[in-house]
């Protein structure tokens, strides 16, 4: 086992918009196939080789300890970040020990099911050598809503602004198409220094908007895999139909 923690799945929301699957058990926990979501997405990390996770948990995170474990029962290493109360997105920045995390680590929602080649998106990281990286989906302009907008250089290398949603309508004019934040990322060390002692604090509000604003560079992976927000129902029923059609074979 890695005796570093590889990566930090954000596995504290309440997700509202599924009840009432969600009235009783957190939403990383809600079933699809009879497996809770965030099964699959430690499935597709240990498949590349990232074993020692810690899972930053609040809303009925007590289900999600007593279903893990240590982890041992799933080949991994599972530590948690416990939030005393709710503290957003980025509450995983005032709880974890720094010292405790791999040079590079990944930070991802639980709830986003993404199929990334992940020696790909770790192979971008490393080329541009910067203080965090994130995977990027393209969506047809008339699908945005209240996202970020990624701005990219000329090879689809680097982030060179992270616009915020109430500044984005500039930048969607003229355009088919716009990149938006995946929910996954890599995180160096580095960014220990930049993030301020808050809570509440957000990845999207607060941690990328003052990455953007450093002098570090930033890598931009565009993911084209497969990849599902499980935040409605209808998202939760797509993401079961992928698996059905592309997974249950192999499980």
């Amino acid at each position: 086992m890695n005796e570093k923690i590889q990566a930090i799945l954000l596995a504290g929301g309440r997700g509202t918009r599924l009840a009432p699957l969600t009235d009783n058990c957190p939403k990383p926990m809600v079933p699809i196939h009879g497996r809770p979501m965030i099964e699959y997405v430690l499935e597709h990390l240990k498949n590349h080789g990232i074993t020692n996770v810690a899972l930053a948990v609040a809303h009925m995170g007590d289900q999600i300890k007593d279903h893990f474990g240590d982890g041992s029962d799933f080949g991994m290493q599972i530590s948690y970040l416990v939030e005393p109360e709710p503290m957003g997105t980025g509450g995983w920045s005032q709880l974890v020990d720094w010292d405790q995390l791999d040079d590079q680590f990944i930070l991802a929602n639980a709830d986003n099911l993404f199929w990334i080649d992940l020696a790909e998106f770790m192979g971008r990281h490393k080329k541009i050598d910067g203080a965090a990286t994130i995977a990027a989906i393209e969506i047809p302009v008339d699908k945005h809503a209240a996202y970020e907008v990624l701005l990219h250089d000329d090879q689809k290398e680097q982030l060179t602004n992270y616009v915020d949603r109430s500044e984005c309508t500039p930048h969607l004019k003229d355009r088919d198409s716009i990149f938006v934040s995946s929910g996954w990322y890599i995180m160096t060390p580095q960014v220990k220094d930049l993030i301020p002692e808050q809570s509440p604090i957000s990845n999207e509000a607060d941690i990328w908007p003052l990455l953007d604003k450093s002098n570090n560079d930033l890598g931009f992976y565009h993911a084209t895999e497969p990849w599902f927000d499980s935040g409605t129902h209808e998202r939760l029923d797509r993401v079961a139909k992928f698996i059905e059609d592309n997974l249950l074979i192999d499980i």
